[in-house]
This record gives C-alpha cells, structure tokens and sequence, in this order.
C-alpha cells in the first residue's frame, strides 16, 4: 500500500512539473562559428536549421526567463555575449542577431503631412524597426577584381537576406560596386541586382536594392530621415532602412539599405501600385550635377532650343529600359518636349501647361530648403529623376540623394542662414539662382501663398520638434551598436582617393544625434542644432508660428504594419502547438496508466 501511495505522489508531482514547465525555442543569427545557448546554468549546443539560422529548445518552468549566447569560432576563439537577455513568455521565437542586443524597437512614428502617394504600393522590406543583415558569398577573385577596379562589372553571387522575422536567400543574385564619386572613397557602397529565389519570387517586391555606406555623414541616419519625411509629405520616394553587411564572411560594416529608383520593380511600386510597366510604359531621366565637367554640368530643367546636342543637355541621361529606341531618341521624344512644356508654362501662366504637377513639385523644393539639401535641385541642380507614365501622359519630379543635408556636406552656414527670399546661395561657380520650373510656378501670387502654406505644414507636423527630435532619438538608438562595430572596421576599397582623412568617432555620432545647440562648424553640425537655427530663421521670416503640439489629423507613417507575405513564424508556431500537446498528452497518459494498474 505505501509503495502504491509512494508511486501516487511520484505520478502526481511528475504530471505537475511537466504542466509548468515548458520546452522554449530560441533562435540567433550567426554568420560565423557554432553557437550556444546558455539560460538556467545550463550550456545548450544550437543546430542549424539552414544557415545563418541557429535554434535550440530550453525547459522553463518559469518567466521572465534570462539567457544569452556564445560562438565557438572553431579555431580556439570564443565569444561570450557580455549582456543578459530577457524572454518574458513563451512566444514565438524571433531571430536574434549574435552580441547585439536590440532586436525590434518600435519607433515613435511621424505624422502625416499630406495623404499617402495613391500610386504607391508599400514593401515589408522596409519595416525598420529593427536592422536587417545581409550575406553576401561570391568568388573571392571576382570579388578583389572589382575593388581593384570599382568598375560596373557584376560578380554573381549568393545573397541571403535576414530579419528577425524570415531568412530568405537568393541563388543567382549580382553584386556590383555602386554611387560615382563614392567609388573613391574607402567604404564603398554597393547595389545587389536579380534578388529572385527559385520560385521567381522577388525579396519583397524589389528585385534590386542599394547599400549605401554614408561615409560621409557621422550619425548614418541622415538620408533615412529624409526619405522617413518624404512619406510623411506623400511624395514618391526611395525607401530605406538599415542593414549590417558581411561578403564571404567578412564583416564590412553598416549600411542604408535602400531602394534603386531605377529598378522597374521600384518604380512599379511607387507609380503604379505594383502593378508592371512595359518597357514601353514608361520613360525616366536623371538630371546629374558635375561642376567639373566640360559642358556646363548642372541640369535646371531649362529649355535651350531644338538641338539635342546644346551643353546645357549633356548632363541629362535616360534610364528607361525601352531599348527599341536610343538614348538620344528618347530624349528628343520625351524630355525636350517636358523642357518646353515649362517655358510654355512660365511664357503664359497656363497651369494646365505645366507638365509637373505643381503641388508636388512645391513639396520637394519646401523639404530641401528646410532640411538644408546641399547637394539637392534647388541649391546645386542635380541628383533628380524626372519619370513619365506613357499610359497617363503624366511627368512625376522625383529628388534624390540625401546624405548631404540636416547641416552635412560643407556650407551649412549659408546652407542654414540663407533665407527664403534670397535662396539658394550661390555655392558655386557659374551656377546662378535660375530654376525655371520653380521660378514660373512662384510667379503667381496663388502658388507663392501655396508655398508658404506648406511650410506652414511641415513645421506643423514631420517637423515638428516633438515629432522628429525622437524620432531621431530612436534611429541612433536602434543603430548604436552597430555604429560602433562599423567605425575600426577595415575598409576594403584597396585604392581610395577620396575622403581618405574622413574618419569618425563615436563621440562624433552621438554629437550629431543628440546636441541642440548652436554648433558653428562650416563641414557638418549635429541634426538637431540645424534644424532649430533653420526653422527658427524660417518662422520669423514667413511671420508663422509652431504650435505647442505637432498636428496629427491624417494620422502617423507607419511601414511596420505592412501586410504581405511572410511566412517566417510557421515553423515556430507549429513547434509551439507541438509543445502544448505534448504538455497535455503526457502527463494524462500517465494519469491513466496509475488508474489501470493500481485502482
């Protein structure tokens, strides 16, 4: 009887330790080495389902539950992460990146200036609560060819792109050195191109993707900030976000992972909704700015006649993708008849001849005045994209290139002080103040009224200082850490020219996410202190005022709630169904098996 009653008590406290405790799934991202998981004293070996995805299952009879991991590099060298992590419940296992510490973070979101672009269809590449990682393995010799040569040569490679959420990996992808001047700088910036997995199935609806490595700009969040505003105004833009690098793994640093406009999977998605562009569809220009050229070397978007061989045009080129046609075909067909349709405009005052749409167009020119785009149509003419919807007969401005803004890349006392009615200053030689699309549409008193009005607006709302400010906080708080990793990276652009003495501190990254005070540095002064000197002179000028709170009518920006596909947490929650089954199957088979026996 007492050995009947021993087994009772064994049974029943065996069946309560199995109802609490419960078998836990974690996961971490690990380009290099085996990891292991190490929560309650114990040291868990992880296996890899496919790389660079390692998991592991824990028993845990209670929560908050803390753990970390470590990587044995196989060569003697070990690394243990120096931070506790938390798990406050059984979850769903998210993908956690090896040493770092931050995951998701949920950004305070802009509001809404205007409506969202109704051409636009959103990507959930561009969630940016958290930093993507992208590996690249490709033939090493392939690799030091195109550094030796930062040429437009395509080396093929494996492309594996990682989020907390999914790993997805591309087979036949390319990689290529990317940007113009930035070839000679020592952190190269790269574009990865046919991001289709065996199934055709794109990564996010982008088939390419820019990584550009801000080398010139110590907080890295300048051009996502931009572009973040931009889908605050409504006007089309390159999306972005942030992403950590490795190429044969090697670590090569931060990057803004952000959109090619263009790629036609880009220009689908911004014009229309998704849907495909034939070749024929659409036409696109870019307008360069190259104070050094031999032809005049800046695009304003003038009309200089009939002759498509005049100076004034040679620093337009297509970027359509229509090939039945040559480059200078397209131009006679498409862009001098967009260059006319602005003199007929300024000549006559007819809106309905104005080929732009004159509201967004009023938009862009606001944004690059307020946030100081040095390197932007209005100041330096240049680094702009026209594109027409052939089916709708219809031109679109779109800017670009935003690195040189929010007080970065040389000027920033003009670039801050200048005011309205005396903008651009004139930065550089033989570049005068004429930009004629933006000169005749401010000739009416109805459109000037317009601008002000935007103005008005923006400051309002995105610019708010309760709105942006933190913003910028919880950008540079998400990137810390991996600013730190970035800046005594080696570089690997074996021959630069450029910007060689351009290197920055942590000290200076948090100075230019951070200060609001008044900095007098002609080069590069933090965000913040910018944007108060700028806005500050703009409000005594136009005689408005910012209210006390930021408007928030239209409601916020928000990319993280993106719906699509992503089937990353199958498998977790598959595996968490296993778990609750087994929880209640087994200690109810014993159950019944000490009635059978002994009742």
């Amino acid at each position: 009887m007492k050995y009947h009653k021993a087994l009772g008590l064994l049974l029943v406290s065996t069946q309560a330790l199995l109802i609490n405790a419960e078998k836990v799934t974690f996961k971490v991202l690990a380009v290099n080495g085996q990891p292991t998981l190490n929560i309650n004293g114990q040291k868990i070996q992880m296996e890899s389902p496919y790389y660079p995805l390692f998991e592991a299952e824990a028993d845990v009879s209670q929560f908050p539950v803390q753990y970390n991991y470590s990587i044995d590099y196989g060569n003697g060298e070990t690394k243990d992460e120096a931070f506790t992590r938390k798990r406050e419940q059984n979850e769903d296992a998210l993908n956690e990146f090896f040493d770092r510490q931050i995951t998701i973070l949920n950004h305070p979101r802009l509001p809404r200036a205007y409506e969202e672009l109704d051409t636009l269809e959103l990507s959930k590449l561009y969630d940016d609560n958290y930093v993507a990682t992208i590996i690249v393995k490709c033939d090493e010799n392939q690799l030091n060819d195109l550094y030796q040569n930062t040429s437009n040569t395509a080396v093929k490679a494996q492309v594996i792109y990682a989020s907390p959420y999914a790993v997805k990996t591309f087979n036949d992808a390319q990689i290529l050195i990317s940007g113009q001047s930035t070839r000679q700088v020592p952190k190269l910036s790269y574009k990865i191109k046919n991001l289709k997995n065996d199934k055709g199935k794109e990564l996010y609806n982008r088939s390419t993707i820019k990584l550009r490595a801000e080398h010139m700009d110590p907080s890295l969040i300048r051009d996502k900030l931009y572009g973040d505003i931009l889908n605050s105004i409504g006007l089309p833009a390159a999306q972005n976000r942030f992403a950590r690098l490795f190429i044969n793994g090697e670590s090569i640093g931060l990057f803004n992972l952000t959109d090619d406009i263009t790629s036609k999977s880009y220009l689908e998605a911004t014009f229309n909704k998704g849907k495909q562009f034939s070749d024929e569809d659409y036409s696109l220009f870019k307008g360069d700015f190259c104070p050094s050229c031999e032809s005049p070397g800046f695009g304003d978007l003038g009309y200089y006649g009939e002759d498509p061989t005049n100076g004034m045009y040679a620093i337009y080129s297509y970027k359509g993708s229509d090939k039945k046609a040559n480059a200078e075909e397209h131009f006679i067909k498409e862009f001098l008849p967009l260059l006319k349709g602005i003199q007929d405009y300024d000549t006559s005052g007819d809106a309905s001849k104005m080929p732009f749409d004159i509201d967004t167009f009023l938009k862009y020119m606001a944004m690059e005045f307020i946030a100081g785009g040095v390197d932007n149509y209005w100041n330096k003419p240049g680094n702009f994209y026209v594109f027409k919807d052939l089916k709708k007969n219809q031109w679109y401005f779109h800017d670009s290139d935003f690195h040189f803004t929010f007080g970065c890349g040389g000027s920033v006392t003009a670039m801050k002080t200048t005011p309205l009615a005396e903008y651009p200053p004139l930065l550089e030689e033989n570049v005068g103040k004429e930009r004629p699309p933006l000169d005749a549409i401010r000739k009416s008193p109805e459109n000037e009224e317009k601008f002000k009005g935007i103005f008005q607006r923006l400051l309002n709302t995105a610019f708010h200082p309760k709105a942006i400010y933190p913003r910028i906080d919880s950008l540079a708080n998400l990137i810390r850490e991996d600013v730190e990793w970035d800046i005594p990276l080696p570089k690997v652009n074996p021959n630069p020219t450029l910007d060689t003495d351009l290197k920055f501190t942590m000290e200076d990254f948090n100075s230019h996410v951070t200060e609001e005070i008044d900095v007098e540095n002609d080069d590069r002064m933090p965000i913040k202190s910018f944007l108060s000197t700028r806005i500050n002179n703009l409000v005594q000028e136009l005689g408005i005022q910012v209210p006390t709170e930021f408007e928030n009518n239209l409601g916020l920006v928000d990319f993280s709630s993106i719906e699509g596909e992503d089937t990353s947490n199958a498998i977790s929650r598959i595996m968490i169904s296993i778990t609750s089954w087994k929880l209640f199957i087994i200690p109810t088979f014993l159950t019944i098996l000490y009635v059978k026996l002994f009742y």
